[in-house]
C-alpha cells in the first residue's frame, strides 16, 4: 500500500520537529533485528531523554534539507534507524553503544552532530565526549581557579598590613607584661 502524500509530509514534519530538538543523531541499520529488540532499545534510550526511529530513507533525506543539515546519501540506504540523541549528547551516545552491543544485527552507519556529518567511527566518539555534567565541572573549576587566585591575591596586602601591626603591639604587650611584672615585684 503507498502512502499518501499527505502522510509523507506528515512524516516529514515529525522528523524536522526530531532534528530541531536534537544536536546529534545517530543512523543505524536495523535489518535482521525483531520488533521486540527494537522496542527494548526505545525503552533504554527512552531513560536518556533520547528516541528511536525506524525511517524512510527518501523522506529523512527531506526532512535533513529542511533542517539545513547534511542529508549523507551513503547513510540513508536499507532499513534505516535514527536515534536522536539529546542535550546531553555523551550520555545518551554511552547508553546507545551499551544498548546495541548486545544487538549485533544493529550497525552504526554514522551520525550527524551540528551539522557535520560523521562515519560509524566518527559516531562512536560521541561516547568518549564529556557529558553535561563533567563540562560543568571543568568550567566551574576554570572559574573557580583564578578567582581563588584573585580572592589570594587581594587578600595579600590586608593580610601583610596585620603582620606588620601584630609585631609592633605583641611588642607593645611584652613590655607592658614586663613592667607589670617588675611592679609586682616590688610590691612583694
Amino acid at each position: 500500500m503507498a502512502i499518501t502524500r499527505e502522510k509523507k509530509e506528515q512524516y516529514v514534519e515529525a522528523y524536522v520537529e526530531q532534528l530541531a530538538k536534537s544536536p546529534a543523531i545517530v543512523l543505524t541499520e536495523y535489518r535482521g533485528t525483531t520488533v521486540q529488540q527494537i522496542q527494548r532499545l526505545r525503552g533504554q534510550m527512552r531513560e536518556h531523554n533520547a528516541g528511536v526511529q525506524v525511517v524512510k530513507n527518501s523522506l529523512m533525506a527531506i526532512a535533513l534539507r529542511q533542517a539545513g543539515l547534511p542529508a549523507p546519501q551513503e547513510y540513508l540506504v536499507g532499513p534505516t534507524a535514527v536515534v536522536y540523541l539529546p542535550e546531553d549528547v555523551a550520555t545518551a551516545a554511552k547508553a546507545l553503544f551499551d544498548s546495541i552491543k548486545d544487538l549485533d544485527k544493529i550497525k552504526v552507519r554514522g551520525a550527524i552532530l551540528d551539522g557535520q556529518v560523521l562515519d560509524a567511527e566518527g559516531a562512536r566518539k560521541l561516547r568518549e565526549l564529556p557529558s553535561k555534567n563533567e563540562v560543568r565541572a571543568q568550567l566551574l573549576g576554570v572559574i573557580q581557579g583564578p578567582a581563588s587566585e584573585l580572592v589570594r591575591t587581594l587578600e595579600a596586602p590586608a593580610n601583610e598590613l596585620y603582620r606588620t601591626l601584630q609585631a609592633p603591639l605583641r611588642e607593645l604587650a611584652l613590655t607592658i607584661q614586663s613592667y607589670a611584672d617588675k611592679g609586682a615585684q616590688a610590691d612583694a
